[in-house]
């Protein structure tokens, strides 16, 4: 069984804050595909569970996508561009399904849909053939899941609060 969490990670950029990332056996998630596929511009993306995506219709696939249904499986994007932050650049996806008490991220990939439209991310995918299926326990991923709604809620939070002291 692989072991994912959420962990605070230093921005790999001067101009963005650390973040909450997703590492996978102790690596995180970008940097492990960025060995695997060198200069594929992997290492640095961010996961799409974050409260900085702009479009809040594909942040809303992501959180829906992200925990299929029992016995399910989905196309959840779960990492993006740092600059555009959203689903109009790089997306890397993940093949998920969820089982009695395992979550499965049966195959990843790069989205190359041509419809950018929220619910057609992941509708066309070219799978990376280096990277294995990983295995999670059902309590592990919820707890990575639920680490990210509390940062994703407290970072609204903050945004709500400056907006306010704009206005």
């Amino acid at each position: 069984m692989n072991h994912i969490v959420a962990q605070i990670d230093e921005s790999d950029y001067q101009i963005y804050s650390d973040f909450l990332n997703i590492s996978l056996d102790g690596q995180f998630l970008d940097e492990y595909l960025e060995v695997l596929y060198p200069g594929e511009a992997y290492k640095g993306t961010i996961p799409t569970l974050l409260f900085s995506m702009e479009i809040e219709a594909e942040s809303e696939v992501v959180w829906r996508r992200i925990l299929p249904e029992l016995n399910a499986k989905t196309v959840c994007p779960i990492l993006m561009c740092p600059d555009d932050r959203d689903f109009s650049c790089t997306i890397v996806v993940a093949e998920i399904e969820c089982l009695n008490d395992t979550i499965v991220w049966h195959k990843m990939g790069l989205d190359i849909s041509q419809n950018h439209q929220p619910e057609f991310i992941g509708s066309s995918v070219r799978w990376f053939e280096k990277v294995p299926s990983f295995q999670f326990s059902t309590l592990d991923y919820l707890a990575m899941i639920n680490a990210f709604k509390i940062q994703f809620e407290n970072d609204k939070a903050e945004w709500i609060a400056r907006e306010q002291m704009i206005q």
